[in-house]
C-alpha cells in the first residue's frame, strides 16, 4: 500500500501523471475543491438562486456536492440552491435519477425531475425504437439538443439566476476540439468565454469542474461512496467518440496536454468576435440565433416518424408551478 504523498497518512488512490506525485481521497478531494470553488467564487454572485442539472451522473453529482458545500462555507452569499434532474425516458437515466434524489436528499437541496417526454412530446427511448437503421441523425444528436433547451427553459420558468452543470476538462476539451474542427466559432466563443448576462431568456451557466479531469471525478465519486451513477450513456455516438479517444491518447504521451488544450483554447476564444444575435423562435418561443431553433427543426423532421405533430411551445406548466415553492 502506498501512502499519500502529501500526507502521508491514507492510502493513496490517485496518481497525478504530470508531477507523479500519488494522493489520497481526502487530499485529492483538497485539490479538486479548491480548482471548484475558485470558478464558483468567480462566478457566482451574492443572491443568485442556483439551479444544478443534476443528472445522477458522477460529473453532475460532484458538482452538486461541491456547490453546496460552497454555500454553505459562504453564508454571506445568500445562495439558494436547487437539484433538477431531465429524464429523457431511457433505461440508463432511470438509474441515474434514484442516485439523483438520494444525493440531493444526503445534502439537504430540493430535488425537481421533470420528464422530456412532457416538456417536449417525445422521449428518447421512443425514438430510440422508431428511428431506421439509416436514419440521417442518431438519437444522441437529438437528446442533446432538446435537453439543452429544456434545462434552460426550465431554469428561466423556475426562477434561477444561474445553472450549474458537470461539464468537467475533458468534456470542454472535446467539445472544443470538435466546434474548431466544424469551424464553427460562435459555438467555441459560447463554450469557453464566460459573461454573466441574460439575453432572450438564456441563463448564464457555471462549471466548477471545468478544470478537473474525469478520471480524478470518478475516483472521487468510487473513493467517497457519492451516490452517482458511473456507467456511460449507451446512445453516445459519433464525433466525440473519435475525439475523445484520439485527447486521452495524447495526454497518456503528453501528461497535462487537455490542461494546456483547454487554456490554448480559451486564448483563441477570447481573442474572437462571436456574431451571435439572440432572438425568439417563431414556432417555440425559446432563445435561438436562427428563425426557427434547433429544437423545432429537429422536431418537425420527427413529427412525420412519430405520427404526431411535436413542433410547439414547450410544456412548462408543472415547472411555472413549481416556481414559488422550490426556493424555501
Amino acid at each position: 500500500m502506498r501512502k499519500c504523498d502529501l500526507c502521508g497518512l491514507n492510502e493513496a488512490v490517485y496518481t497525478d501523471l504530470s508531477s507523479g506525485i500519488s494522493i489520497c481521497a481526502d487530499c485529492l478531494m483538497k485539490s479538486v475543491r479548491r480548482r471548484a470553488w475558485r470558478v464558483l467564487r468567480e462566478e457566482l454572485i451574492p443572491g443568485d438562486r442556483v439551479m444544478v442539472a443534476h443528472s445522477g451522473g458522477k460529473d453532475s453529482s460532484l458538482a452538486l456536492l461541491l456547490t453546496k458545500e460552497f454555500a454553505d462555507s459562504h453564508p454571506e452569499m445568500k445562495l439558494s440552491l436547487l437539484s433538477v434532474t431531465v429524464d429523457e425516458g431511457t433505461f440508463y437515466r432511470r438509474a441515474s435519477v434514484e442516485l439523483a434524489k438520494r444525493l440531493a436528499s444526503e445534502l439537504g437541496v430540493r430535488h425537481r425531475t421533470y420528464a422530456m417526454e412532457e416538456i417536449h412530446g417525445l422521449s428518447i427511448e421512443e425514438l430510440d425504437f422508431k428511428l431506421p437503421a439509416n436514419w440521417k441523425r442518431s438519437p444522441c444528436t437529438y437528446c442533446g439538443v432538446l435537453r439543452r433547451q429544456a434545462l434552460n427553459a426550465i431554469a428561466r420558468e423556475i426562477g434561477a439566476t444561474v445553472v450549474v452543470t458537470g461539464h468537467n476538462l475533458d468534456d470542454l476539451v472535446q467539445t472544443a476540439a470538435m466546434n474548431l474542427s466544424r469551424g464553427d466559432i460562435n459555438a467555441l466563443v459560447k463554450t469557453l468565454r464566460h459573461e454573466r448576462k441574460i439575453g432572450e431568456g438564456l441563463i448564464p451557466r457555471i462549471r466548477p469542474l471545468k478544470m478537473v479531469y474525469e478520471r480524478e471525478v470518478a475516483t472521487l465519486v468510487v473513493a467517497k461512496g457519492i451516490p452517482a451513477h458511473l456507467g456511460k450513456c449507451p446512445f453516445t455516438q459519433g464525433m466525440r467518440i473519435g475525439i475523445r479517444r484520439e485527447i486521452d491518447d495524447l495526454e497518456d504521451e503528453i501528461p497535462g496536454s487537455k490542461v494546456k488544450a483547454l487554456q490554448t483554447f480559451s486564448l483563441i476564444s477570447n481573442g474572437l468576435h462571436a456574431d451571435v444575435q439572440l432572438r425568439r423562435c417563431r414556432i417555440c418561443g425559446e432563445p435561438t440565433t436562427t428563425e426557427v431553433c434547433k429544437a423545432c427543426q429537429f422536431k418537425r423532421e420527427l413529427s412525420s416518424l412519430l405520427n404526431r405533430d411535436l413542433v410547439h411551445p414547450l410544456n412548462l406548466e408543472r415547472v411555472r408551478r413549481d416556481r414559488d415553492v422550490v426556493w424555501g
